[in-house]
């Protein structure tokens, strides 16, 4: 039983549905969004799960295998410090994560490859450097991870997007895929910056945090209607008119009701004006999970566009 707790703790696995849900609701959003919604392929979805889950496994033990001398000094009760798995174990664990993401990759399209490649090498950048340098590093490569696996969806549909070497992507006709990835790319950081926090030891006030994170979430979700309005795609009465009714995107408005009730205690770091390391945990965790229902509002709007 413990040994099975230990694998648990070790891989995490609660949270490995959140990169799985980024690289799927890629994978729709842009369909939707290029107007192929019909070419769906549910075993091209299988693949895209089984990679950005393998992705996410690896990086889980790679991190307690890098930081298992560092735990023991600190007492963190991890499962190699505590003896519920030991080192060989995990290893095979870390093998076979790379052994899943190598199978899943290979029957992808080429450009899906390369961003399973690019996301496979930014996890070994984060956990074999960046997450030891200071934050304002750690952080923005984080983000990267949560960026590029979701560009794996992306590549997937569209192969290498037309624009990605110009400023195409940043201007207001620019593809609404790119800014649910922008979204979910500052919303990650802000988060790892909390896990740092905790890492090292800092009390720090939440207010400031809790700000940026709610900013950024809303601006991912509310963004789409300013890159319609923006590109002329549709005018602002029609757009205001279908929100009335109740249609998407209705799917912002239910992320912005349930969101008190993910973040910890309700609303927890906004009333409380500090937290110390072992609080954030379920801040983290909680903040996380919300980045499915940011996945979720995309995937409607867009799907909703498309009909």
């Amino acid at each position: 039983m413990a040994w099975i707790k230990g694998v648990w703790r070790l891989l995490r696995l609660p949270l490995f549905v959140t990169p799985v849900a980024d690289v799927t609701a890629a994978y729709l959003v842009t369909s939707f969004a290029a107007g192929t919604p019909e070419i769906i392929d549910g075993h091209v979805l299988l693949l895209l799960a089984g990679a950005s889950a393998g992705l996410y496994l690896f990086g889980m033990v790679e991190n307690d295998l890098v930081d298992v001398r560092r735990d023991r000094l600190l007492h963190v009760p991890r499962p190699l410090v505590t003896g519920e798995i030991g080192r060989p174990t995990a290893v095979a664990f870390l093998l076979a994560t790379v052994a899943l993401v190598a199978c899943c990759a290979v029957r992808l399209p080429g450009a899906a490859v390369l961003a399973v490649v690019a996301t496979f090498l930014l996890v070994n950048l984060y956990n074999l450097g960046a997450k030891r340098g200071p934050a304002y590093v750690a952080m923005p490569v984080m983000g990267l991870c949560r960026f590029v696996n979701y560009g794996i969806g992306v590549a997937a549909v569209i192969g290498v997007p037309r624009g990605i070497y110009h400023l195409e992507l940043f201007g207001p006709t620019g593809p609404i895929w790119f800014r649910h990835a922008v979204a979910l790319f500052f919303a990650t950081a802000m988060i790892t910056g909390y896990s740092i926090s905790a890492r090292r030891g800092h009390t720090v006030s939440t207010r400031p945090w809790q700000g940026v994170l709610v900013v950024i979430c809303l601006a991912g979700l509310a963004i789409w209607i300013g890159c319609r309005v923006l590109g002329g795609e549709l005018p602002l009465q029609t757009i205001l008119g279908r929100c009335a009714i109740g249609a998407p995107p209705v799917a912002r408005i239910l992320a912005l009701l349930v969101l008190p009730t993910l973040w910890p205690g309700g609303l927890w770091a906004v009333t409380g004006p500090e937290r110390r390391p072992d609080e954030y945990g379920r801040f983290i965790e909680r903040g996380l999970y919300w980045l499915i229902l940011l996945d979720a509002a995309f995937v409607l709007d867009t799907a909703w566009r498309s009909l």
